[in-house]
């Protein structure tokens, strides 16, 4: 009772358990949604609540997803950021640093309007 559960085969021999790891999937058994989700990375950022509801208004108002406003909006604003274009983005994120006490990050950023 105490087990946990583990989805797959148990006890087989470790030359099968290398074999399934090297062996071909195939695609063609795939459903539509299998394949697209095989393109999509997923993240997990922290938000502050009020963006979070920003994003979803604007979704609501396109007639799309969250995720994928959220998506278009970053990836705009990375190219802007990439492209040397976004002078106006860099001024705002030099502005916007702050010292930060954790030994991983040099910098904490305010979001605009904080």
């Amino acid at each position: 009772m105490g087990d946990k559960r583990v989805g797959g085969l148990r006890g087989l021999d470790p030359a099968v358990t290398e074999w399934q790891k090297t062996a071909a999937t195939n695609t063609a058994a795939l459903t539509s949604k299998q394949r697209k989700d095989r393109g999509r990375v997923r993240v997990k950022y922290d938000l502050p609540e009020e963006l979070k509801e920003r994003i979803e208004a604007a979704a609501k108002a396109e007639g799309t997803s969250a995720s994928q406003i959220a998506a278009f909006f970053l990836n705009y604003a990375m190219g802007e950021y990439e492209g040397g274009q976004g002078n106006e983005l860099s001024s705002l994120l030099f502005d916007s640093k702050e010292p930060s006490r954790s030994m991983r990050f040099q910098w904490n950023l305010r979001l605009p309007g904080e």
